[in-house]
């Protein structure tokens, strides 16, 4: 759903990500070496109320069929996004986002995310971490391209 008139600014920041994405996921091993690598559609659509953003996740990582929706808001007295992700194996997570000019980063309880979007605002590549104990470590690699 193609949004012409926002909340607030917040959500007008949030728009970068309205749209359909083909994706690119490169494993990380644990020496840090690359892995194997996958695709997915991503696809983001406003709610018809303009307040949440609906993120649709369909994968192939290796042999497993990963789909997934992750829902946003946004927290407007701080600018933060907040999301929820709802996931395969009935799991859920909690993050909550920032998109400062065009760096974007997640964060989670057991996840992270940083990433950068181009220029133009139609690819976004960045690394996820996942916690391991007491240490972050770099588990995927991903780099999106908005559709046309």
């Amino acid at each position: 759903m193609t949004q012409a008139n926002f909340p607030s600014e917040h959500h007008r920041r949030l728009n970068v990500l309205a749209g359909s994405w083909d994706t690119s996921i490169t494993m990380i091993e644990t020496d840090g070496t690359e892995g194997g690598t996958s695709q997915a559609s991503d696809i983001y659509a406003w709610m018809p109320n303009g307040y949440f953003l609906v993120h649709d996740v369909d994968a192939m990582m290796g042999a497993q069929h990963v789909q997934s929706t992750e829902i946003f808001g946004v927290d407007q007295a701080s600018g933060a996004f907040f999301s929820r992700s709802y996931d395969p194996d009935g799991s859920t997570n909690d993050f909550v986002s920032r998109i400062e000019g065009l760096n974007y980063t997640i964060i989670g309880k057991v996840q992270r995310f940083s990433g950068h979007f181009s220029d133009n605002g139609r690819m976004l590549e960045g690394e996820w971490t996942q916690l391991q104990g007491d240490d972050w470590r770099p588990f995927v690699r991903i780099v999106l391209k908005k559709r046309l």
